[in-house]
């Protein structure tokens, strides 16, 4: 019996891939690091803070995954490197941009008992030494820290806590930026036709894997009658949901992974999916995938 084969990234890269990621994204973090500051300034309420830094972190990834892309890289690890020294550039311009507000605070305006925010005016030449000058915007923090620059119900934030929601906030720009442009650099990819596989999402879903050892054991012995069509008429009911990966000039380039589904309401109802890997980039001879993208692709009729 042939051993199953799970794609493995080439580890492949060219220097412009490189360059372009440094440069895009190191471009790219500047004015996402001022639009994100000055949010953060003028919206001061705690939770949509933390919204608007997820943002951040996921548009500047989105950036760059979009960029490992176009590189044609595949080498996860390296991919990652990058994005975490976009990552760190990104924070730190975003504090220099926070100091540079700091510097040219004025007076504070209430918005009723429980926020408030601070005018400013923003000095160029200030931003500038910032950014020149990383002694300082290091050495500012922990006096910011101390006495805190911001409230909430009354209460300034400081010391410990405050850098709990700094390093949260680090943490988040971090993952988003690492992990983004390093899933995409673990995509299939076709060295023969030098292109990444394209994925397709089959429409009708499958019956739940139970056992998602079983699954992935019966599909490694290419068991492909393992997989079922879901019969179950109740929407809320988990189902498995099938991912096809070709690329479109190479035919031997067929990859298939498999998610189980459940569906969870809120509180007022409304439905969301959770989703949970059962196996990834298992590698299907080609007329099986077109097979599986007959029995689970648009029902006929």
């Amino acid at each position: 019996m042939t051993a199953p084969v799970y794609y493995q990234p080439s580890g492949r890269f060219t220097v412009s891939g490189i360059l372009g990621l440094l440069l895009v994204g190191a471009v790219a973090a500047v004015p996402l690091a001022f639009v994100y500051v000055y949010a953060v300034w003028y919206i001061p309420f705690i939770y949509i803070n933390f919204a608007l830094t997820l943002g951040f972190g996921l548009v500047l990834g989105y950036v760059l995954r979009t960029v490992t892309k176009a590189g044609k890289l595949r080498n996860p690890a390296l991919v990652g490197w990058l994005g975490l020294a976009v990552a760190l550039w990104a924070w730190y311009v975003q504090w220099c941009v926070y100091l540079t507000l700091l510097a040219g605070a004025g007076e504070t305006e209430s918005l009723g008992s429980r926020a408030s925010f601070t005018h400013t005016t923003f000095d160029a030449t200030v931003f500038l030494s910032l950014v020149l000058s990383p002694g300082t915007v290091l050495g500012a923090l922990p006096s910011i820290a101390t006495e805190g620059t911001w409230s909430i119900f009354g209460l300034t934030i400081s010391g410990i806590f405050l850098y709990l929601i700094w390093l949260a906030e680090f943490l988040i720009i971090v993952l988003m930026t690492w992990n983004m442009p390093r899933s995409q650099a673990e995509v299939p990819f076709s060295e023969l036709s030098n292109e990444w596989a394209e994925k397709l999402t089959l429409p009708r879903p499958a019956a739940p894997f139970s056992d998602a050892v079983a699954t992935k054991l019966a599909l490694e012995a290419a068991d492909w009658n393992h997989l079922e069509l879901h019969t179950s008429e109740d929407e809320l009911a988990p189902f498995g949901r099938l991912h096809v990966y070709r690329a479109p000039s190479d035919p031997d380039c067929c990859f298939l992974s498999l998610e189980n589904v459940t569906m969870e309401t809120d509180k007022k109802g409304k439905p969301s999916e959770k989703t949970a890997d059962v196996l990834e980039y298992l590698r299907v001879p080609p007329h099986v995938c077109q097979e599986l993208s007959t029995r689970f692709g648009p029902a006929s009729g």
